[in-house]
């Protein structure tokens, strides 16, 4: 290359970047284009179109510049990881592990390079690998706020609360209105009428600025006010929050009404079709509404020695949504449910079964415990045929509360019917109308747990359990205590301790806000100890 050559591609660089810091992301991109048809070699032009596509959530393009500028410079440190994390992002996580083993014998990392390393990991399930980047990142630089953030959680989910409650509090001195991480901090319990952050909360709340922190803050709060028994206190502080936040996204039942019914639709045609999925018996799936249980579910699994645990893992949805070609960033949309049907079947099993092969290692089976892949259910049994789903089932008002009283993320839709109790007790109807037609068609692939029934006769159950895993009874899934596996749910700190029935029937501490809760379940036919 020229040194004129060189000198042009510098300008043009240096002024792609300006653009892309002056959100001017169609001057960059046309500038990056008319580079490459005179430059075709021209790696950094590829990298930065990749950074353009990430921006507009455009994965496959993304993936297609970041292959580009690879191949012409293959030990570029830089390129390599955003490559490994954009892999992820379209569901090829075992080449995604592969480029990420690279990348950490590679020389130049700095503090991103770190910090998007972990991040990756974190998407990959690998929690210990993923902690350990955030650690090296803060040894670069120690004044991210965000990077204590992301250690604090990974080091909450490989169970070392204390060093999670220290990054935490690193994070809020850094960043003292980091509202994320004060939400977080107190998911980590340990609040007395003493120690607790409530009038630090307060006043927070009174400072937000927009309904993603204020709903932050308000759960902080509100489980501050739980920990001290004021139970109505702390429902009342949650409402205003979820109000606002409800507004915002202009949530209407009928989106997911619609889902509940073409998923219905679609299942009940299963005698219909003759195509065959991809025979593999090594996941394991564990389903349900949220706050159901499932954490416990996987735990009492995966402490079998015969299981490795995968986590809360979207590979499923992502697999389906490379294959129909959607772009769409929510979990489950209508017109996903209306490509089913010309879906291969055996070419989406098997897109999942290799998406986590670096998850299962040496063990024959690995539990998948994403909550609401219930949505899927069907069709994860009609790609695979011989995989086990398990969901779980709870009573009605604890179920509807503790969804009420979750934060979650509101990215998309997912978990929109969360911010309004009755919203949530419909929700739960059409679940579980869902479930039952489940447990008719797939009778013998789909296992409804009962959580109740699990908490207080363990023994009992967690054989019923094992059976329909096909899995030999091993004593070590009695004492889930004792799993040190990562786990990466709002569960992660109850379920390092022994199975207990302290859960049950925690509703009748809101009783007095569930009236319209408990008018809506009784016109389906359920009360209140169903």
């Amino acid at each position: 290359m020229s040194a004129t050559e060189h000198h042009e591609k510098i300008l043009i660089e240096d002024a792609a970047r300006l653009a892309l810091l002056q959100g001017k992301p169609q001057q960059a991109y046309q500038l990056l284009t008319d580079a490459l048809t005179r430059f075709p070699r021209f790696a950094v032009a590829y990298f930065l179109l990749s950074r353009i596509a990430y921006d507009f959530k455009n994965h496959l393009k993304e993936v297609e510049m970041l292959l580009g500028a690879h191949h012409l410079e293959p030990d570029n440190l830089e390129f390599i990881v955003y490559l490994a994390r954009a892999q992820v992002l379209i569901g090829n996580s075992t080449y995604a592990h592969e480029l990420l083993t690279r990348a950490e014998y590679l020389y130049g990392h700095t503090a991103e390079m770190h910090d998007l390393m972990g991040v990756t990991y974190n998407r990959l399930c690998m929690y210990q690998q993923a902690a350990a980047c955030f650690e090296k990142s803060i040894q670069c630089n120690g004044s991210n706020a965000a990077v204590f953030f992301n250690l604090a959680s990974t080091l909450k989910f490989c169970g070392d609360f204390a060093g999670a409650r220290n990054a935490y509090e690193r994070a809020i001195t850094l960043k003292p209105d980091y509202f994320k991480a004060h939400a977080a901090l107190t998911s980590l319990g340990g609040i007395t009428a003493q120690q607790n952050h409530i009038t630090r909360l307060r006043e927070l709340l009174e400072k937000t600025g927009n309904s993603d922190d204020s709903l932050c803050i308000a759960h902080a709060l509100s489980k501050e006010l739980e920990a001290l028994k004021q139970w109505d206190d702390a429902i009342t502080v949650l409402k205003g929050a979820k109000q606002q936040k409800s507004t915002q996204l202009n949530y209407d039942f009928s989106r997911d009404q619609s889902i509940f019914n073409k998923l219905a639709g679609f299942y009940l045609a299963k005698t219909k079709r003759t195509q065959n999925g991809f025979v593999n018996n090594r996941p394991i799936f564990v389903a349900g509404m949220p706050r159901t249980g499932t954490t416990l579910v996987e735990r009492i699994i995966s402490s079998h020695s015969k299981v490795a645990s995968g986590g809360e893992l979207y590979n499923f949805s992502i697999a389906l949504k490379r294959l129909i070609g959607s772009v769409n960033s929510e979990f489950i949309a209508a017109d996903f449910i209306d490509s089913f049907a010309r879906m291969d079947f055996n070419v989406l099993g098997k897109a999942y079964i290799e998406s986590t092969d670096y998850l299962a290692g040496d063990k024959p089976f690995l539990v998948d415990k994403l909550p609401l892949n219930i949505l899927y259910a069907g069709l994860i049994m009609e790609a695979l045929p011989a995989a086990k789903v398990i969901c779980l089932d709870r009573n009605p008002l604890d179920t509807i509360v503790s969804n009420y009283r979750q934060l979650f993320s509101f990215q998309d839709f997912t978990f929109a019917y969360s911010l309004d109790l009755e919203h949530a007790a419909h929700y739960y109807l059409e679940f579980r109308k869902l479930a039952d037609l489940l447990l008719t068609l797939y009778p013998g692939n789909f296992y409804r747990a009962n959580y109740e029934a699990l908490v207080s006769n363990p023994e009992e159950e967690i054989g019923k359990l094992l059976d329909f895993c096909e899995l030999p009874w091993e004593e070590a899934c009695l004492h889930i205590e004792k799993n040190d596996k990562p786990v990466a749910t709002a569960s992660a700190v109850q379920v390092r301790q022994p199975i207990t029935a302290s859960g049950i029937g925690q509703w009748q501490r809101y009783s007095n806000h569930l009236e319209p809760v408990i008018k809506i379940l009784g016109e389906a036919g359920l009360r209140a100890n169903n």
